[in-house]
């Protein structure tokens, strides 16, 4: 007899929203590569989902011939969470990219070919093969894949972190949080999963029923990766190269900006071992940088200002590294929340935070405060109203 108790409902309540967001992330404009990735990676996981939603609620005992429904897709769950961070951080699928899907394609086929066999012949290949045998194969290469993927994916966004503070100067706008909870949820996933799998081999075999707060995760897992991959469908991830070409450029002497300077790469012949002096030149640059006032351009990225500095951006990125020990977005922001303390420290001066930080080249108030309190160890209020205490002490 079929009925749908709090079981099969918790489930499909968590599933279904889940699919329905799924659907949405398809009818997404932007990202669209991204998008279509993720829900793919719901929808093998709900159905993942399904014969648990229906077993509890007595399919299988009404309609037996439900066995092998073709709802083990577990091959891919890394692939696509991997692939699904690749396009996000670089905006394209990887070379051969379909190749990291063949396994579950395969596992996918299987069940398809096992679902139409007469029941008599299912059962006995059950009994005598695919639990005893398939079942701990698949289950180990889906963890094992998945962590593989997982590792992969962490190194991928740890790369694209290194490129936003090494090429960006309003990286705080791209704070990657939505990527981090995404990673977060399937490695706790992969430790949930991987307990259950060892409790099941080395402890007690669990049976359907003790199976359930397993599936129940995954029901939550698919709902709340619905909701924050719609909320982050249409975030425009800078890419690197996408904006300017990181070739060395030639100073243009009929723009005055970039006529202040000769052009400063050092040039080595092959003979010479002599390395370039990084600290002189990331002094010198950076002089010229806070007279021209190039830092208070919002969207100054790194390819930008080498441009301005008529080099390239291998050598300010050395100059800024090894000469001075900051990255480009640390030696932008530095510039900018000096100009601000200024400001804030004068008393003939008295203007809005936010009026005072945007003219500086922030981009939002959130990320302005986030900067200035790193930098300062305090908020731009409490720094004026300290500064503003200093000088009535002083009178």
């Amino acid at each position: 007899m079929i009925s749908f108790g709090p079981r099969s409902i918790l489930l499909a309540i968590g599933t279904a929203h889940g699919l329905v967001l799924a659907a949405l992330l398809l009818r997404a404009s932007t990202n669209r590569t991204a998008n279509r990735l993720l829900a793919l990676l719901l929808t093998v996981v709900a159905l993942r989902v399904l014969p648990y939603i229906i077993g509890f609620a007595g399919f299988y005992d009404a309609f037996p011939w439900l066995s092998y429904l073709p709802y083990e897709w577990s091959l891919g769950y890394g692939a696509l969470i991997w692939l699904y961070l690749t396009v996000i951080c670089s905006g394209s699928l990887p070379r051969r990219w379909w190749w990291h899907l063949v396994p579950a394609m395969v596992q996918g086929a299987y069940y398809c070919v096992m679902f139409v066999q007469p029941l008599p012949f299912k059962n006995h290949w059950n009994a005598t093969v695919h639990d005893p045998r398939v079942v701990p194969v698949e289950s180990v290469w889906s963890l094992l894949a998945m962590a593989i993927y997982l590792g992969l994916s962490w190194r991928a966004i740890l790369r694209y972190q290194c490129w936003l503070d090494s090429d960006l100067s309003n990286r705080e706008e791209f704070r990657l949080t939505w990527l981090r909870a995404f990673i977060i949820a399937f490695g706790a996933t992969l430790i949930l999963w991987s307990g259950t799998v060892l409790f099941d081999a080395f402890v007690k075999e669990l049976d359907y029923f003790d199976r359930f707060l397993l599936y129940l995760w995954f029901s939550l897992l698919i709902y709340g990766l619905g909701i924050g991959g719609l909320r982050s469908a249409t975030l425009a991830y800078p890419r690197p190269g996408s904006a300017i070409p990181r070739e060395p450029t030639v100073v243009e002497p009929n723009r005055p900006e970039l006529s202040v300077t000769e052009p400063d790469v050092p040039v080595q012949s092959a003979e010479s071992d002599r390395q370039p002096d990084w600290a002189g030149m990331g002094e010198r640059w950076s002089e010229l940088v806070g007279e021209r006032g190039w830092w208070r351009d919002p969207d100054l990225t790194a390819p930008v200002l080498a441009r301005h500095l008529a080099t390239n951006t291998t050598y300010l990125s050395r100059a800024l590294n090894d000469g001075l020990g900051q990255n480009f977005n640390e030696f932008v922001n530095r510039l900018r929340v000096q100009s601000v303390q200024a400001e804030l420290a004068n008393p003939d001066k008295i203007r809005d935070v936010l009026a005072i930080a945007l003219d500086a080249g922030f981009n939002s108030k959130a990320s302005f405060n986030r900067v200035f309190k790193r930098f300062t160890g305090e908020t731009p209020t409490e720094f004026r109203r300290r500064k503003s205490l200093e000088r009535s002490q002083l009178q």
